[in-house]
């Protein structure tokens, strides 16, 4: 008879559903698993804080479509993990967070006197889409099962699986275990039934102003292909959520910018609207005085989650399916159908007004003089010098919003921010992630000072696993996004000042490269000096207060709406 620790019982359960990195740190109560991950082929990659393991496995996801696993140690380690499930979460990243746990007579409930003895299952419940512990031996792949099968159901999310000690150390017969291909226990995605797809294809090509709509969720269904493919027999605008930046060039001929006058003409005339893979959450701003008359704008929703289904906006068809099929079904029925005469200039009145609203907006940056650097023109030069190629990853307040507005359009599965939960700090880690998956890519980090201060450490993490990565810190030593509300409100500043951090200094110590700019020219010779390096690197750039501050009235206007709601 051959025996089976639970260690390499569950690492075969986890290369099984397709788990090819592991980040966290050994104990005790875990190490039988990590003992086991590099014989199925996983990679166990440490880290210097739990939530930042979380952050990586969101880039990993963000950028291949792979799930990974992070592991919280007992007590201390399942709780620092806990911040970067709640992103997760919020920003439908599929992961298995591992807590391990110690004794089993000691714990459910823990006594007082128990030495890190939190219950782990109630702190996790309320963050995850399922929790549960395995307490035997034989179970491990049966909950494995049940913990994949959950997050794949609707939106993806994060899963929590608690591993008392015993468990992991526990021997039984190999002979004795099933671990079956996901197929064999797991359904495919909903599909969009075609008497649906002719409901939505009939309305699309009896509109004489039809306007698309994609979210997030189009990038991570790689539907990108099929969305273009309606939106070209449509001969409409395309208007992207902040969040789904990458599914549609920006420089697509039928991109309009939807956070603007032409985003706004578009979503205000339009007769049907079809809304794939978004919520229309705040950020998109889904309030009636944006939108046309709600009585008579036709509004068609698909997305994988039936609780995003008419969130925000009153619909005539909400579908919930895989948007990757059903757009590529919508294309072919759209093909056959005769649609009916169009407004011919819809599409160039919008595109016009984009251009109109963007270059009176964008002129406080035509206008900087001087005498400190202004964080669009980095953003410029870091466009110039990486391209549309790489993976971007941004991180911080206004230094996130820079960098929408004036990044290069980029590949799918290409531009990665936190635009649901807001969580700082998720830059480097999420970069490191995406790096890991995507070896053959250049990654770039585009980050605020106060946003790198929460895991800049893992940039110790790059340079051991010999990871290169670019990070580029937009240094200014201040909370700058929390200055115009205390001014505004009380003609002072308090708490956001932080102090001046020499971030290529902190950089070098890490193990890393660490290069420095206060001018564009110094900026343009560090960028390029980067590209040549073979390790991760970081550029420290001295920008401007003032200027990160002189965000266009209109855009900042807006911002302001998502939390306040119309003004």
């Amino acid at each position: 008879m051959a025996e089976l620790n639970g260690g390499r019982l569950l690492a075969r359960c986890l290369a099984n559903e397709g788990v090819r990195f592991v980040f966290g740190l050994p104990s005790p109560e875990i190490d039988p698993l990590l003992a086991a991950l590099g014989e199925h082929g996983i990679r166990l990659v440490p880290f210097r804080h739990e939530a930042a393991g979380a952050h990586m496995a969101e880039g990993l996801y963000k950028t291949t479509g792979q799930v990974a696993v992070v592991i919280g140690n007992p007590g201390p380690g399942s709780a620092n993990l806990l911040a970067g499930v709640i992103t997760a979460r919020h920003e439908g990243v599929p992961l298995v967070a591992i807590t391990s746990q110690h004794r089993l007579g000691i714990v459910y409930p823990s006594p007082p006197s128990t030495f890190q003895g939190q219950d782990q299952l109630d702190v996790y419940k309320p963050v995850v889409k399922w929790s549960g512990p395995i307490f035997s031996w034989e179970r491990i792949p049966e909950v494995v099962r049940l913990a994949f099968r959950e997050m794949w159901t609707g939106r993806p999310g994060p899963v929590h699986i608690e591993l008392p000690a015993p468990v992991l150390y526990a021997t039984g017969d190999a002979s004795s275990v099933r671990v079956p291909p996901p197929a064999a226990y797991r359904a495919p995605l909903p599909e969009a039934s075609d008497a649906r797809i002719t409901e939505i294809a009939d309305l699309l090509a009896g509109a004489a102003r039809p306007l698309v709509i994609a979210g997030s969720g189009v990038d991570r269904a790689g539907a990108n292909e099929a969305l273009l493919g309606v939106v070209e027999r449509l001969g409409c605008p395309v208007l992207t959520s902040m969040a789904g930046r990458a599914v549609v060039p920006l420089d697509h001929p039928n991109a309009v910018y939807g956070l603007g006058a032409g985003g706004d003409l578009a979503k205000r005339e339009a007769d049907v609207v079809l809304v794939a893979g978004s919520r229309l959450g705040n950020l998109d701003l889904p309030y009636d005085k944006y939108w046309g008359d709600p009585t008579t704008q036709r509004v068609v929703q698909i997305d994988i989650d039936p609780r995003h289904i008419g969130v925000t906006r009153p619909l005539a068809l909400g579908i919930v399916a895989d948007v990757k099929p059903a757009l590529a079904s919508l294309a072919s029925a759209l093909e056959t159908r005769r649609a009916r005469p169009r407004d011919p200039g819809f599409l160039a009145r919008c595109r016009r007004a984009a251009d109109e609203w963007w270059k009176e907006q964008m002129g406080v940056v035509e206008s900087w003089a001087g005498p400190g650097l202004h964080p669009a023109r980095v953003m410029q030069a870091i466009g110039t010098a990486f391209g549309r190629e790489p993976i971007y990853v941004t991180d911080g307040g206004f230094t996130s919003l820079w960098a929408y507005w004036f990044l290069p359009p980029t590949r799918p599965r290409s531009y990665l921010s936190i635009l649901e939960l807001g969580m700082l700090g998720t830059g480097v880690p999420s970069a490191l992630g995406a790096k890991l998956g995507s070896p053959d890519r250049e990654v770039v980090c585009i980050t605020g000072d106060g946003a790198a201060g929460f895991h800049f450490m893992e940039m110790q993490s790059a340079a051991r696993e010999r990871t290169k990565i670019t990070v580029v810190v937009f240094a200014e030593g201040s909370w700058s996004m929390e200055i115009p509300n205390e001014q505004m409100l009380y003609g002072q500043n308090f708490g956001t000042e932080m102090g001046t951090v020499r971030w290529d200094v902190v950089a070098r110590g890490l193990g890393c490269e660490g290069l420095y700019a206060e001018s564009l020219g110094e900026v343009e010779a560090a960028l390029a000096k980067a590209r040549g390096v073979a390790g991760p690197v970081v550029i420290c750039v001295r920008t401007d207060r003032a200027a990160n501050l002189s965000v266009a009235p209109e855009p900042g206007l807006r911002f302001a709406e998502v939390y306040q709601g119309p003004m």
